[in-house]
């Protein structure tokens, strides 16, 4: 570039720039008056309750981060620690039930945990695999399930896809969802994905031990059902809850083949 344009560039800049700062002052001073009279109007002072919620807004915001960025620096170790207390729960629970024919049950649900996973292993004995009886029906042929009842659905769900053998799910207009699915425990585990989960509890429902897990705005209720020797597993949209899950857990009756 020529010495007469590159001065002529600067002249261009600084001219701006002065220009520029005048602007500044005036729509600083401008500012200011406007701020002295908002602060003397008592119309403009902003409502109480309104602060309030900027302000609890505001603190839920940082506090999320917060705990986004202390779970973070946690790791998979305290991650896998907390599934581990969970399970740890549940096995002391009923390894040390009052009733010895239940705590012989229990002793062959097996639980083995992974930074990824939890694994449910029934290692089926004399005793531990047959079949319950049930008078709520006798031919052995459910509605969605060869050798199962479910006994409630929520309002406003319909079946929208089923294998009459393993698993169903069920829709309403909201796109909401949950699904049932049973499987045998003979000679097989079950595999539930508990890695980094936003919630995990051991459960007990109709005798059965098992987990409920909340992640990726899903709930997933798995049970052990030992006398039949089976897994049932409920996993539902958030919007449904963790009670309506376990509901639909409790009112799955098992009948004979």
């Amino acid at each position: 570039m020529k010495k007469h344009e590159r001065l002529l560039e600067e002249y261009e800049d600084a001219y701006f720039a002065l220009l520029m700062e005048e602007v500044a002052k005036k729509e600083g001073e401008r500012l200011e008056a406007l701020n002295e009279a908002l602060q003397s109007d008592p119309e403009a002072a902003v409502p109480e309750s309104l602060d309030r919620r900027c302000m609890e807004t505001i603190r839920r915001h940082f506090a999320h981060q917060q705990r986004r960025s202390a779970l973070r620096r946690t790791g998979k170790v305290l991650r896998l620690a907390a599934v581990l207390m969970a399970v740890t729960v549940l096995l002391f629970t009923t390894a040390f039930a009052v009733s010895e024919e239940f705590r012989v049950a229990t002793l062959n649900l097996m639980l083995t945990v992974t930074e990824e996973y939890t694994q449910f292993s029934i290692n089926a004995s004399e005793g531990t695999g047959g079949i319950k009886k049930s008078a709520s029906n006798t031919d052995g042929k459910g509605e969605y399930f060869q050798n199962a009842e479910i006994g409630w659905i929520p309002e406003g769900f319909v079946c929208s896809e089923s294998n009459h053998d393993t698993y169903t799910r069920f829709e309403n207009d909201l796109g909401e969802f949950f699904y049932v699915s049973i499987c045998s425990g003979e000679g097989g585990a079950l595999r539930v994905d508990t890695e980094n989960p936003d919630s995990i509890e051991n459960i007990s429902i109709n005798g059965n031990e098992g987990l409920c897990i909340v992640k990726n705005d899903e709930i997933g209720v798995i049970t052990a059902d030992l006398e039949n020797c089976l897994y049932i597993e409920v996993g539902a949209s958030l919007a449904l809850t963790v009670d309506t899950a376990k509901k639909i857990v409790e009112n799955i009756s098992i009948f004979p083949q």
